[in-house]
């Protein structure tokens, strides 16, 4: 028997490698992020926003294709810039380079290029 404590050599760095291989780990830190810009983005042909909220701190939540930007500005295939909420009440969402204004209650269909009313 050994009294002494066996001690094994590791790489700190590796420990967050733990359960994922290099390419899972990149996923998971670009969804936490808000920086998925790989093939895994759910991709979408529609746009629909539902609702916002304009807060008293600046920071804004829209509610797009029944998702809230609470905690990341992308959601799904869709880039919402929150800020850019006009006097028109139109929210800026992005999709495959494509910048277009939709107000709650507005879908904007990516295939036909038109903006039209859910209700």
């Amino acid at each position: 028997m050994c009294s002494t404590a066996t001690h094994a050599e590791y790489d700190v760095n590796d420990l967050k490698k733990l359960f994922t291989d290099e390419r899972q780990r990149a996923q998971i830190d670009a969804a936490r992020t808000g920086n998925n810009t790989g093939t895994e983005t759910q991709q979408t042909a529609t746009v629909s926003v539902t609702g916002y909220m304009k807060r008293s701190d600046g920071k804004n939540v829209v509610w797009v294709n029944g998702n809230s930007t609470i905690d990341s500005s992308r959601v799904g295939g869709v880039v919402v810039n929150t800020k850019s909420i006009n006097k028109n009440d139109k929210v800026a969402v992005q999709i495959d380079g494509h910048t277009v204004y939709v107000r709650p209650g507005e879908s904007w269909s990516k295939t036909s290029g038109t903006i039209k009313d859910n209700y």
